[in-house]
C-alpha cells in the first residue's frame, strides 16, 4: 500500500495531517468582521451609534432634524419652498432623520402663531424644536434671488441649531449663479403656501435646478 508523504497531506485543502477539518485564520477573521458589521448596523438602526462630539461644544450632532420655514428677504416666493424641499431631501441623504415634512411642520407652527420664517429667532427656536419633538432645527435665510443680464443669482445662509442648548452647530453662507436665456416659467398657481406635492412637482421642473445646486453645495460640509 502506498502512503502520501506528510508534506502532501499538509497541503490538502481544509485538512490537518491527522485528517481533522479546520478553518483558516482568514475564515475566522472574515466571520468576526461580518459579525462586527452586523452589530454596527444594528446599533445605528437603534440610534445607539452616534457621531463624535463637537470638539468645541462637546455636543453630538442631532439625529432628528426639522427644516423650519425660510426667512425670505428676496422678492421670490417660489424659492423658499424649493430650498426647503431640497434641504429635507439632502438631510435625509446625509443620514439625518427627517420625521416631519414641511407641510406637517407648518401646520404645527400655525398653532404656535408662527406663519413666517422671519418669526423664528434665537429667543423661541428651542421652544419650537421642543414642540416639534426634534433634536435639531435647520434654518435658512434667503438673502438674494436676482436675475440680471442673463445671470440668475441666489444667496442664502444655512445653520443647524441644537434644540437642547440653542447653540449653532453648523453654519454656511453660499451663493450660486446660472446663466439663463429668460425668466424661468413656473407652472400653476404661484403661492407662498406650498404643499409638499406642489413643491415636489416644481422641484422636478427647470425651476428646481439652481436651488438644488445651492443646497447640495452648501451642505457638503455638514456631516453627522
Amino acid at each position: 500500500m502506498n502512503f502520501a508523504p506528510v508534506a502532501q497531506l499538509d497541503r490538502a485543502a481544509g485538512f490537518e495531517p491527522a485528517g481533522r477539518r479546520f478553518k483558516s485564520c482568514r475564515a475566522h477573521s472574515f466571520t468576526r468582521l461580518s459579525a462586527l458589521l452586523v452589530l454596527c448596523a444594528s446599533l445605528s438602526a437603534c440610534g445607539l451609534l452616534r457621531s463624535k462630539p463637537d470638539p468645541q461644544t462637546g455636543e453630538l450632532m442631532p439625529k432628528t432634524v426639522a427644516v423650519v420655514p425660510v426667512a425670505n428677504q428676496s422678492q421670490d416666493i417660489t424659492l423658499p419652498a424649493l430650498i426647503r424641499f431640497f434641504l429635507e431631501e439632502e438631510l435625509d441623504d446625509k443620514g439625518f432623520s427627517v420625521i416631519l415634512r414641511f407641510d406637517e411642520i407648518d401646520d404645527q407652527l400655525r398653532q404656535l402663531g408662527v406663519t413666517d420664517g422671519s418669526q423664528i429667532h434665537d429667543g423661541n427656536i428651542q421652544n419650537i424644536g421642543q414642540s416639534l419633538k426634534v433634536e435639531g432645527l435647520l434654518q435658512c435665510i434667503l438673502h438674494e434671488a436676482t436675475q440680471s443680464k442673463g445671470v440668475r443669482v441666489i444667496r442664502a445662509t444655512f445653520r443647524l441649531i441644537s434644540v437642547f442648548s440653542g447653540r449653532t452647530l453648523w453654519e454656511k453662507q453660499y451663493e450660486v449663479e446660472q446663466k439663463v436665456a429668460g425668466r424661468i416659467p413656473v407652472k400653476g398657481t404661484v403661492t407662498p403656501n406650498w404643499t409638499l406635492k406642489q413643491a415636489r412637482s416644481l422641484a422636478r421642473s427647470s425651476a428646481g435646478k439652481l436651488p438644488k445646486k445651492l443646497v447640495q453645495d452648501a451642505l457638503k460640509s455638514l456631516h453627522r
